[in-house]
């Protein structure tokens, strides 16, 4: 199927005015795994308010109005569409509630061939309502439905390349059964998630987390294996996603140190997959 590659790029949305509340970063930090341990001293800023909350930096991946509206009549077939890419630049930490003014736009459209697809990348930058900026989100999605309809033949991207040395540090992360159940409170209510005929119409045996929810655990794991619970650390966190990961599935995020880059993927041993790949994470120094 074409895309109207002309119309995507010349898509974009100024002055945006949307926010959230420490209920909405509250049910964020939850919903990807903080506080199962409810106890536990080093997650408790992440699920109490009091005195200071403390926010997930991939928080702001699901904070802007979602984009699809962009997309609208330029021939998209949503039914081969999948989340590829992911990434996240903060200015400064995430507060536990904030106003914000945002744009966003299409900021690429790469033609992969007739029978490979097509990657269109779209960028929201959003800053609080004072004027200080407070991150930058870029999204990649799939849509394999609809290559050689022209645009650029390579992405402004090339994917990081992991060390080939064994991890230094190895996290393990559980999911829950009902997990996506959880996470989808969010604000994604796509029935892939929570409706097992659905996930069976798709090629699924069951309902898939959300790529998101994924990512966030990603970053969890960063936060508590080499930034010591302090979100301040993370100035970018970048992703692919590689496969689906199922509730219930135990993730295992494979994290490599050479100083300021944190390098990671995401594997669910049992099913021998890599679920996240090529995930970089930047830190302040």
């Amino acid at each position: 199927m074409p895309l109207d590659v002309d119309l995507l790029m010349s898509r974009h949305d100024d002055d945006l005015r949307f926010g959230y509340s420490d209920r909405e970063a509250l049910l964020y930090n939850i919903s990807i795994g903080m506080g199962r341990d409810p106890y536990a001293p080093e997650e408790r800023a992440f699920v109490f308010e009091l005195p200071e909350l403390q926010v997930v930096p991939t928080f702001a991946s699901i904070l802007s109005p979602r984009a699809t509206d962009l997309y609208e009549g330029a021939g998209i077939d949503w039914t081969r569409v999948v989340h590829g890419e992911q990434r996240i630049t903060l200015h400064r930490p995430l507060p536990g509630s904030a106003k914000l003014v945002g744009s966003r736009r299409v900021t690429e459209v790469v033609d992969k061939g007739a029978e490979k697809g097509a990657l269109i990348g779209t960028t929201i930058e959003a800053g609080l309502d004072s004027g200080e900026p407070l991150f930058t989100c870029e999204m990649v999605i799939y849509a394999r439905g609809n290559g050689g309809s022209g645009g650029s033949s390579k992405s402004s991207k090339d994917p990081h390349v992991l060390p080939e040395r064994a991890p230094d540090i190895v996290h393990v992360s559980e999911t829950r059964r009902d997990q996506a159940l959880l996470y989808r409170l969010n604000g994604d209510r796509n029935p892939l998630h929570a409706d097992p005929d659905f996930a069976k119409r798709a090629g699924f045996p069951e309902p898939i987390l959300h790529g998101l929810c994924s990512y966030g655990i990603a970053c969890r794991a960063v936060l508590a294996s080499v930034c010591e619970y302090d979100p301040a650390r993370i100035r970018q966190f970048d992703v692919r996603f590689s496969a689906p990961v199922f509730p219930g599935d135990t993730i295992h995020t494979d994290i490599w140190v050479d100083g300021e880059t944190v390098s990671y993927r995401c594997r669910v041993a049992e099913r021998d997959a890599v679920v996240l790949n090529n995930g970089r994470c930047l830190l302040n120094a």
